[in-house]
């Protein structure tokens, strides 16, 4: 009985071959890609390097990674490597026009991840959003907003809309309308800010302002002025360091 034998030299084998070289290849750069990410952001963590750059190293150590690994594949099905340059280049110039959109995205978030205008952690308003960024990717910028929803903005957008961070100082105004009854307000100013002396979470410097008194719109509230404080961004908030 013959035992039926391979024979490297067809064809047919040689491809299958290839398929399973190529597919090893692929398998083995995604999981070194991946693992690679995930230890740039740890390390540059460790350094004290900020969040934003380091994932920003790790997503150009991931793609660097994944990109080497495709111009290893290709030779084994035979493509020159001058060939892979003009491919390349032709893939490139159709592909910048066909995802303009994207580019524009990706451009976006290497600026951002570079200049740093907001971070992890912080709380901003974006295109009458705001939220708490969770994440800055290279294609979009992820808020979690106050109602617990996820909202993904294009970072394009987010480069060239007005951006507020509400966590970028270390104390936020608040404005209270105080009224009192018709009578004397002498002394009622230096009362006021004494009473609020005696709460923590309101700032001593700048101290507490109240303005001058008009007339208000209550008879019970006959007198009526603006009061101006400043407050501790809440826990969690950025403070300038």
């Amino acid at each position: 009985m013959l035992i039926p034998t391979l024979d490297f030299n067809d064809p047919v084998v040689q491809g299958l071959l290839n398929v399973i070289r190529a597919m090893l290849v692929l398998v083995v750069a995604l999981t070194l890609a991946r693992f690679a990410k995930i230890w740039a952001i740890r390390f540059f963590s460790r350094a004290r390097v900020s969040l934003n750059l380091a994932n920003l190293i790790g997503n150009i150590l991931q793609v660097a990674i994944v990109a080497l690994g495709v111009l290893t594949i290709l030779p084994i099905f035979g493509v020159e490597p001058a060939a892979i340059v003009t491919v390349l280049g032709v893939a490139g110039l159709a592909i910048s026009l066909s995802m303009q959109d994207l580019l524009k995205n990706v451009i976006a978030g290497t600026y951002i991840l570079m200049e740093q205008p907001f971070r992890i952690g912080d709380r901003i308003t974006v295109k009458e959003v705001t939220g708490t960024v969770e994440g800055i990717e290279l294609r979009t910028t992820i808020l979690r907003t106050d109602d617990n929803l996820q909202v993904v903005v294009p970072n394009n957008t987010v480069l060239t809309e007005v951006v507020t961070n509400r966590s970028a100082f270390k104390l936020r105004r608040q404005v209270l309308v105080v009224g009192i009854r018709q009578g004397s307000v002498t002394g009622t100013g230096q009362q006021i800010n004494e009473l609020l002396r005696n709460f923590e979470d309101i700032a001593h410097t700048p101290a507490p302002v109240i303005y001058g008194w008009s007339s208000g719109c209550r008879p019970l509230h006959a007198l009526r002025s603006p009061l101006r404080w400043w407050k501790p961004c809440a826990p969690g908030f950025r403070t300038p360091t």
